[in-house]
């Protein structure tokens, strides 16, 4: 191990046992903070001026450290690595090393990293971990760092497109181009700020890691039994070290996977109302009733009117078609229940069918003419292209007017003390189909030269510099279909709500039009990202021991750039009108579509959504009957199909640290203290279209960034440990675009953006420790506190159109989906936007949390069985009901149970993650008669394994078989509104079990 990676996984901050500073209030905290450090910074000055470091009674060595890890290989080795740089560590955190990513059964980094105590992984609608979160604060809360450098990723997040902030999306790197994954959860003044909860080191291979010649290669193919698909993955990592001074390593990573999900979910829930009957049904205000008083979002109507469908099923009330009834009679219930009572806003059964095939490769080349030098150039490269088709088929009930023949008639429903209609009959609806083909290609690379140089003794230098560069690209589609209209029997409780319409909607021939009732038959939907970062960071050192004793100082300069642009909805109308209208696939819509390619949808889900297929465009036919590939958008100037602002972000930044690191005897027993501040600027300049020009603004502000870390040993086998530190993260970029996006298809919402928001800015209190009772086994507990200022909140207001230009809006050019949603409401001056913008929170939010950790060989039972374990519990308190922080889970905790021998390896993981609120509140506030909702994500527990076998050795290689299950009790990713009983949304990912061959020498 040389010395930059000894002393990098020595600052390593490790988990520990806490105890509380309840009762303690913020004033006291910042008194005892600063006073600690400026202690802390003098012993540590003093200290350091002495070059001599004694090594302690009953404290490893280096030495007998690296003699551990020769004698206990395996999983329990891995094991050991992680304890010894615990041991050794004086702050708090965790590593994994090369051993444990590529052993234990994990997709990709995220899913890695996701083992450590307080990590909460985000998962995409696939299963696969994508994001994670430290310490229950969002993704965007923790900062991502690539061997020590900023990056940024232009990849687009899970289905929703939402990644426009500035999160990591881990699952575009592969394990097995990565040495080491550490995680810091009390910072240092050496760690680049941007981490209020966390901060990731991702350390790519090198040569010297394990010199000599090496050659890796492994081959996988991994089965879902949600499609009955094998996919196969590739890999290959070459090094070798020559004359014990120069090393080269190359690797590459291969795979493609064919996946489908199956999923069901809503665009939230909400009420509806009687249209008004007292005009004909062809009045183009087709507003509620107004002989009473209608509240709630009325987002559906009823009809006052006979459909043929009511008229076929009740004879006996001799109606023609037309003739006038009473809805609120029909329903079964009073005025006021069918008024407040919800339903799915577009309740949609749907599946995602597609492939994506990945690349990633490395190349580190390292030069190392004596022991005081090492020079190095890692390269790092992954691209990915996804092609796939999502296809829903949803329940009509948004803008569902009276004049355009969609209004429903209730009967029989069923409303329970939720307000929610749990079950009913609906005729006149339409399944309205949405199909959108993706196509996507995303490409990232990574240039960082490095050099360490041991100028003397006591003097060190680190120099590093970093250029990456990342784009993204989505072609996204939209198209819509309806069937005739028909009559759907329903039930919303359970997991997947049922919409029984009496059609083979799997069929291409039950008679689908295009929707040319709403005039929304196509949307063109076109995303372009690109993110560019440069670093130049030299650090300094001064001790032979400086992480222990000496002092570290440096600088830092990071320039980092996003743009995002949107080609949508501006488009559509000259896409239809010279592309889609004149072509053969808009007159024969039925030539056009295929049977579902999906015949047993829903399959896994509690109760059938209904359907058990949707019939799909053939795509390639489609797009060369409207010649797709000749249409030449123009770029939308306000946000994209999300709601995300759109627009450019460049961010100077330059830093400044120092900090000391002391070792002291107190009452006869070692303490070691690390204390320093760190000193950044930030420039910002944020540009986005807006009307005919291009609107720029541009902030800037400094922070000081104070840390204090130590860890004092009660006894050779008892440490404790204490941390306090301030750390920031920067405001989302999407929500400070100098300009207004609508954040609906229709004009019922839109948001502006804030180019002023402040950081978040947290004062963290850690305090806890270790008891480790053998060389591998260690108990650890520990509590922690963040006091989170500047957090943002979602202000919202309702606006008059025709007032909207004061916010920014440009009203000028409106789809034609949303020009007829404002006539159909009575025009600007009549109707309506609900404006909604971020600012900064004036109170603050406070987390408190605990966390443990178990590691048990269990040899005195068995020769190589054991166990590990973790838990964090997470509680907050906020002074402002706005500065709630959405996305904390209560519990999160992991098990895993291993049993190894020199032949084979077992082991079993069982992963648990509370749900947790994940919005501010969806269109019910707790006004108007209408309980409070939010969006919360529904608990999950997943189970994975993993297991080889030492096969014997062919031709001088290693041989190995791995047998591995991912989620094996094809456990959901759910989202509920408000109610344990009422799905937001549902995906099942399934099972997937993987078997490979892997071969080393």
């Amino acid at each position: 191990m040389d010395r930059c990676e000894r002393e990098g996984l020595a600052s390593v901050e490790r988990s520990v046992i806490k105890t509380s500073f309840r009762g303690t209030n913020m004033n006291m905290k910042r008194s005892i903070l600063a006073g600690g450090l400026g202690i802390a910074g003098l012993l540590a000055a003093s200290i350091a001026n002495s070059q001599t470091t004694q090594t302690t009674q009953g404290s490893p060595s280096t030495e007998d450290t690296q003699l551990e890890e020769i004698v206990v290989t395996g999983y329990r080795g891995t094991l050991l690595n992680s304890t010894n740089a615990k041991r050794d560590s004086v702050g708090f955190g965790d590593v994994i090393f090369a051993d444990d990513i590529g052993k234990l059964p994990s997709q990709n980094l995220a899913e890695s990293i996701n083992r450590i105590p307080g990590v909460k992984i985000s998962r995409d609608v696939t299963g696969e971990g994508q994001q994670i979160s430290v310490r229950g604060l969002g993704p965007s809360f923790t900062k991502i760092v690539l061997n020590g450098n900023n990056i940024a990723v232009a990849s687009d997040g899970n289905l929703t497109g939402t990644n426009s902030n500035r999160e990591v999306d881990l699952d575009i790197f592969p394990t097995e181009l990565f040495s080491s994954l550490a995680v810091a959860k009390t910072p240092t003044a050496s760690h680049l700020e941007g981490g209020t909860s966390g901060y990731v080191n991702l350390r790519t291979m090198r040569p010297f890691d394990n010199p000599g010649q090496h050659f890796r290669l492994s081959a996988e193919g991994a089965y879902s039994d949600i499609n009955e698909e094998v996919s196969p993955t590739l890999s290959g990592v070459y090094s070798n070290t020559f004359n014990e001074q120069f090393g080269v390593l190359l690797g590459v990573v291969a795979s493609r996977k064919d996946y489908r999900v199956d999923g069901y979910e809503t665009v939230g829930y909400s009420d509806g109302c009687v249209a008004d009957y007292t005009d004909a049904p062809a009045n183009t205000n087709s507003g509620c009733d107004g002989s009473g008083a209608w509240a709630g979002r009325n987002h559906f109507m009823y009809s006052p009117y006979a459909t043929a469908d009511f008229v076929a099923a009740h004879p006996d009330l001799g109606l023609s078609v037309g003739d006038r009834i009473d809805p609120v009679a029909m329903s079964g219930l009073s005025r006021d229940e069918l008024d407040r009572g919800i339903l799915p806003y577009l309740g949609r059964g749907m599946y995602t069918v597609g492939d994506r095939d990945a690349t990633s490769a490395l190349a580190s080349f390292q030069y190392q003419p004596n022991d005081r030098i090492d020079v190095a150039l890692d390269i790092l490269y992954s691209e990915t292209e996804r092609q796939f088709d999502r296809v829903e088929a949803s329940n009509w009930g948004r803008r569902n007017y009276l004049h355009l023949g969609g209004a429903w008639i209730p009967e029989n429903f069923t409303v329970d003390s939720n307000q929610v209609i749990t079950s009913g009959t609906i005729y006149n609806t339409h399944v309205w189909v949405g199909h959108r083909a993706y196509q996507e290609d995303f490409d990232f690379i990574s240039y960082m030269p490095s050099m360490a140089w041991d100028i003397t003794d006591s003097f060190h230098m680190n120099l590093s510099a970093s250029y990456t560069e990342s784009e993204f690209m989505r072609d996204e589609p939209y198209f819509f279909y309806m069937s005739p209209a028909a009559t759907a029997h329903f039930r919303t409780v359970g997991d997947v709500s049922t919409f029984d319409y009496g059609l083979d909607l799997s069929r291409p021939d039950i008679g689908w039009q295009w929707d040319d009732i709403q005039n929304d038959q196509i949307r063109f939907q076109r995303n372009f990202r690109e993110t560019e970062t440069t670093g130049l960071h030299a650090d300094f050192s001064l001790g032979e021991e400086p992480n222990r004793t000496g002092l570290n100082f440096g600088f830092a300069y990071d320039k980092a750039q996003r743009d995002l642009e949107y080609f949508g909805g501006d488009n559509n109308t000259a896409l239809k009108e010279n592309h889609l209208f004149p072509s053969d696939a808009y007159a024969n819509i039925g030539d056009y579509l295929i049977r579902s390619p999906v015949n047993d949808l829903g399959a896994v889900f509690d109760q059938s959504a209904g359907y058990s297929g949707i019939a799909m465009l053939d795509v390639g036919r489609f797009l060369d009957s409207i010649n797709y590939s000749d249409f030449v958008p123009t770029e939308s100037g306000t946000g994209d199909q999300f709601g995300q602002g759109v627009g450019g972000i460049e961010e100077e930044v330059y830093g400044v640290y120092v900090e000391g690191n002391a070792e002291a005897d107190l009452l006869g027993r070692p303490l070691r203290m690390n204390a320093g501040v760190r000193w950044v600027r930030t420039t910002q300049t944020l540009s986005s279209l807006a009307g005919d020009g291009t609107a720029e603004t541009e902030a800037e502000y400094n922070k000081f960034l104070p840390s204090f870390n130590a860890t004092y040993d009660v006894s050779d086998s008892v440490k404790l440990r204490t941390s306090a530190s301030r750390t920031m993260t920067r405001a989302n970029p999407g929500e400070m675009y100098p300009n207004s996006v609508w954040t609906s298809s229709g004009i019922d919402t839109a948001r502006a953006g804030n180019p002023n928001l402040e950081p978040f800015e947290s004062i963290n209190f850690d305090i806890g420790g270790e008891w480790y009772y053998g060389e591998i086994g260690y108990v650890s507990v520990g509590y922690f506190e963040k006091e989170i200022t500047g957090f943002t909140r979602n202000d919202a207001i309702d606006v008059l159109f025709q007032d909207l230009a004061a916010y920014g809006l440009d009203t000028s050019n409106l789809s034609e989906s949303q020009q007829d949603a404002l006539d159909s409401c009575g025009g600007p001056a009549s109707c309506t936007v609900q404006v909604s913008t971020r600012t900064n929170v004036q109170g603050a939010a406070t987390l408190r949390g605990f966390e443990g950790i178990w590691v048990m060989p269990l040899d005195f039972v068995v020769q190589g069985l054991g166990f590990n374990a973790s838990a964090t519990k997470i509680k907050q308190e906020a002074d402002d009901a706005g500065s709630i922080i959405t996305g904390i889970s209560d519990w999160t905790y992991n098990w895993t149970g291993y049993y190894e021998n020199e032949l084979f390896q077992v082991r079993l993981t069982y992963y648990h993650q509370d749900g947790a609120i994940s919005s501010g509140f969806q269109g019910y506030d707790g006004t108007n008669g209408f309980p409070a909702r939010r969006i919360r994500s529904d608990d999950r527990s997943q189970v994975d394994f993993s297991a080889s076998m030492n096969l014997p050795s062919v031709g001088g290689m290693d041989l190995t078989l791995t047998l591995d299950g991912y989620n094996i009790t094809n456990e959901p990713v759910r989202n509920l509104f408000e109610h344990s009983d009422l799905t937001y949304d549902i995906f099942y990912p399934g099972a997937t079990y993987t078997i490979g061959l892997r071969g080393a020498f």
